[in-house]
């Protein structure tokens, strides 16, 4: 069984190795690009595990799963953002995305948070289930990732701690 830890300073290069096979193999569940951040210097991933909180679950020194947490600076203070969620095609349903969420939620309360949010693609139907599955509500609010396309608007979910 896969362990689920908190990526530590020297865990940058298991971040990067599963953000990237997340882009690669699911390119249109991020915001981001394999494209652009393919692209990065190894000094911008260890900044990214110090900005914020990476979970990775972990079998046999290999990276299987990734979510990450932060506090967005343009957020009440009482949130925490989940960001970056991604499980192996091959782990899918095995309970690690909500071993990592309860990671999520833990460091969320402990870092003074009462509320959880996330946005998620408009046509990512099952990444939408999931979510509403650990508990997440479509708040109503939409990111619009390019402007004047409010087809394409992220939506805004929400969970309390």
């Amino acid at each position: 069984m896969a362990d689920i830890i908190r990526a530590q300073e020297d865990d940058w290069s298991l971040v990067r190795e599963i953000r990237l096979r997340s882009l690669s193999t699911d390119p249109a569940a991020f915001g981001q690009s394999w494209e652009k951040e393919s692209t990065y210097d190894d000094s911008v991933w260890r900044q990214r595990v110090q900005d914020a909180a990476w979970f990775l679950a972990v079998d046999d020194g290999q990276p299987l799963a990734v979510v990450a947490v932060r506090h967005e600076g343009d957020s009440p203070e009482n949130e925490r953002e989940l960001q970056a969620m991604w499980v192996t095609p091959s782990s899918r349903k095995s309970g690690l995305a909500q071993r990592l969420a309860e990671a999520v939620f833990s460091w969320a309360k402990e870092d003074g948070a009462d509320t959880v949010t996330l946005y998620v693609g408009p046509t990512n139907t099952v990444a939408q289930s999931l979510y509403t599955s650990l508990g997440f509500q479509d708040t109503g609010d939409r990111w619009e990732i390019r402007e004047d396309d409010a087809d394409g608007a992220w939506l805004k979910m929400a969970r309390g701690l």
